[in-house]
């Protein structure tokens, strides 16, 4: 209870330093029409659609009698919670909403961290992938960034055989049953909460050693979500006159708030994630300023629009049952 009220107190003086600061632009809102409602929801709902079939495919390896509307259902119910209520208990709730009267619960709801985590993968590949782009944009490591951008095509390359030999050792990694049993009994030696979540991770994961297919579509779908959210982003940057923002630019910037997101320092990051997002915009526009949290803060509430069909037809049911 104190570390959420804590955390509430983060979030709330986040919120006073943006507004203090003159980092977020309000007036942005009356930019809001129907034109670019349609543009951004249509796209939520396409990753929503996207990120509710990538768990589907691990939730089948688990229990094939799950259908894609009872996932989408669970996810989307998931994904409103952590907007609506700032993060709170978004995968907690998709999860019980999918094992309820189901066969192998631990699988199905081990299946959320191994979606998880394979979407934090997506995200620091990208990183890995464009960080020539980022060095040469920041500038005390701009001479790296000139070395490493007068090898790209070098170093493409390299990251192209360390993605396909990092995925080979994955899968046959996921096919020895000798370094599984190995791997479990020498992280049994250890007794804590985070190396127990670990083996049950683990043991869910050696599930999918004939499903090594499942899991690079799920990759594949990680990364294309990551595309439309950056493309929502742009398009918002558009309507309210951050034409030289860059796509690439709000890419990186975007990935990069959602993995500092895994730190929860504020109710679902709200104020971190729109500081954060300018910080970086700042540093990889030439440092020019302009008020870009104001982008975030839109997805922000586009999300919370799309997001509020979910909660109330939710409670309405849930009410009906009593």
């Amino acid at each position: 209870m104190l570390i959420k009220l804590i955390k509430i107190l983060i979030g709330g003086l986040l919120i006073y330093i943006i507004v203090k600061n003159n980092v977020i632009d309000f007036s942005v809102f009356k930019k809001i029409d129907f034109p670019l409602t349609f543009k951004i929801i249509t796209l939520i709902i396409l990753i929503a659609i996207l990120g509710s079939f990538k768990w589907y495919i691990l939730l089948k390896v688990q229990n094939s009698n799950i259908k894609f509307k009872e996932a989408f259902e669970a996810y989307y119910f998931g994904y409103s919670l952590n907007y609506i209520l700032f993060g709170l208990a978004g995968d907690v709730a998709k999860t019980i909403l999918i094992i309820q009267e189901r066969d192998n619960k631990i699988g199905l709801a081990m299946s959320v961290a191994i979606d998880r985590l394979l979407g934090f993968f997506s995200m620091i590949f990208i990183v890995i992938l464009f960080l020539p782009y980022i060095l040469l944009s920041i500038n005390y490591s701009r001479n790296i960034g000139d070395l490493f951008l007068a090898n790209i095509i070098l170093y493409n390359i390299s990251i192209f055989f360390a993605l396909l030999i990092f995925l080979l050792f994955f899968n046959k990694f996921l096919n020895s049953r000798r370094l599984n049993i190995k791997l479990i009994k020498f992280l049994r030696k250890y007794k804590s909460k985070i190396v127990t979540l670990t083996i049950k991770i683990l043991k869910s994961l050696f599930t999918y050693r004939k499903s090594i297919f499942i899991i690079n579509i799920n990759l594949f779908l990680a990364f294309v979500i990551q595309i439309i959210i950056t493309l929502c982003l742009f398009i918002i940057s558009f309507y309210i006159s951050f034409e030289n923002s860059g796509f690439i630019n709000q890419l990186i910037s975007s990935v990069i708030v959602q993995i500092l997101s895994v730190i929860p320092i504020s109710p679902g990051n709200i104020g971190v994630s729109e500081i954060a997002f300018s910080e970086i915009m700042f540093l990889l526009n030439n440092n020019i300023t302009l008020q870009y949290a104001s982008i975030y803060l839109l997805f922000r509430f586009f999300n919370m629009l799309f997001s509020i069909p979910s909660v109330l037809l939710y409670f309405i049911a849930f009410k009906s049952k009593k």
